[in-house]
């Protein structure tokens, strides 16, 4: 009889388990599968092209009310309050706008606001992964308002093209610092897309490397239009995300256009494959030291205009320092590293013949200023470039 008993209460808690089981849809308790957050930090110059951006998203496809995957957008315009909304496809195939939160008047580009955002989409969306799109400006590794306020730093030059182009975080005359946005992150993400320019920098995923698994950046500028969103959000929200189908999708995008708007760099970073990356880097440096000083930039593939000698293609750098061997053995852990590279033939007002996909700083070609502050980049302590 006590045999029985234990049979069935076995049979009991067997059954119990598969029922709590399936009641949650994957798995976790929440039933969510997949976020996706675009960030848009927007209250600025760049606002009317966030809107567009919100809009051309609205036209392509989206995830159903009752869907496990969710889009998130947090919507800061300028003379607008920030909100956070769910954008879904009802049940008749037309967009809504759900908000999920109202904010008061707050700097979107602060460290505290984006991770204060990004603890609030865990609570209330907690999931099997997430993936997070930063739009703004962007000025890659460089120290706040460095970029776009040189005369400070006693350098200025007028920019032709400064109302078509994207050059994270700028706004009320504050910039969000890479170091400081890289530990404002407070959970892990498959992948982190930058929608702003000069982020695709050694620098720069080297310090996000640990917060998310895939990164896509683009080494050069971004024109003002950004990702075109109407056809992105499909490969990201398949069973897997399709990060180079992503890549693929903005170079022909850009591709497609005339003049100066055909142009465009965009490359796909495996994050856990940066550290044999950054030990073979050392080495180099290490063994090259007298001609990294010597090292004339001239002739070295550039992802800069006007002189803002702050981004250089990391392959043709190596490639002017390192032995046969060496760039070898360097080749072989970039291409580990960066898994699809595209780049029109020319951007904006300069060619691109050389391209790795991933740009770099070099030592002494800014000043003592961007030596000295470089040396606090993860990259840096990494591989000592900068003694």
């Amino acid at each position: 009889m006590m045999k029985r008993i234990l049979v069935v209460a076995t049979a009991l808690l067997i059954t119990i388990a598969v029922v709590i089981t399936s009641c949650s849809k994957d798995g976790s308790e929440s039933g969510y599968n997949r976020i996706i957050l675009v960030y848009l930090a927007a209250n600025n110059n760049l606002s009317n092209y966030a809107s567009d951006n919100v809009s051309n998203l609205l036209k392509g496809y989206l995830p159903k009310e009752n869907s496990n995957d969710v889009l998130l957008v947090y919507s800061h315009l300028m003379d607008h309050t920030p909100v956070l909304l769910r954008i879904y496809r009802d049940d008749n195939g037309v967009p809504q706008q759900d908000i999920v939160a109202n904010y008061d008047n707050q700097n979107s580009t602060t460290p505290q606001v984006l991770n204060s955002v990004l603890k609030k989409i865990k609570i209330i969306f907690p999931a099997k992964e997430y993936g997070l799109i930063l739009w703004s400006h962007g000025t890659g590794w460089l120290p706040q308002n460095y970029y776009d306020n040189p005369e400070m730093f006693g350098v200025f030059m007028p920019d032709p093209y400064s109302d078509i182009v994207k050059s994270f975080g700028f706004e009320s005359g504050v910039e969000m610092d890479i170091k400081e946005m890289a530990a404002s992150i407070p959970y892990h993400f498959s992948f982190i897309i930058f929608d702003c320019c000069l982020m695709g920098g050694v620098e720069v995923a080297y310090e996000i490397k640990n917060k998310c698994d895939y990164i896509i950046a683009s080494p050069a500028e971004v024109l003002a239009t950004g990702f075109p969103y109407d056809v992105i959000m499909e490969p990201l929200f398949r069973s897997k995300a399709d990060l180079e189908e992503v890549c693929q999708r903005y170079f022909d995008f850009y591709d497609s256009q005339n003049g100066v708007y055909k142009s465009a760099t965009i490359a796909l970073y495996r994050s856990d494959k940066f550290d044999e990356l950054a030990a073979v880097c050392k080495s180099i440096f290490a063994t090259n030291r007298e001609k990294l000083n010597s090292l004339q930039v001239t002739g070295i593939q550039r992802y800069f205009r006007l002189n803002k000698h702050w981004f250089y293609d990391i392959g043709d750098f190596i490639s002017r320092i390192a032995s046969q061997q060496e760039l070898l053995q360097f080749n072989d852990a970039l291409s580990k590293v960066v898994i699809k590279k595209l780049t029109t033939p020319t951007f904006l007002d300069f060619t691109i013949n050389s391209y790795s996909g991933l740009s770099t700083y070099i030592q002494s070609n800014g000043s003592s200023f961007l030596d000295s502050y470089y040396k606090g980049y993860k990259w840096n302590i990494a591989t000592e470039m900068v003694k």
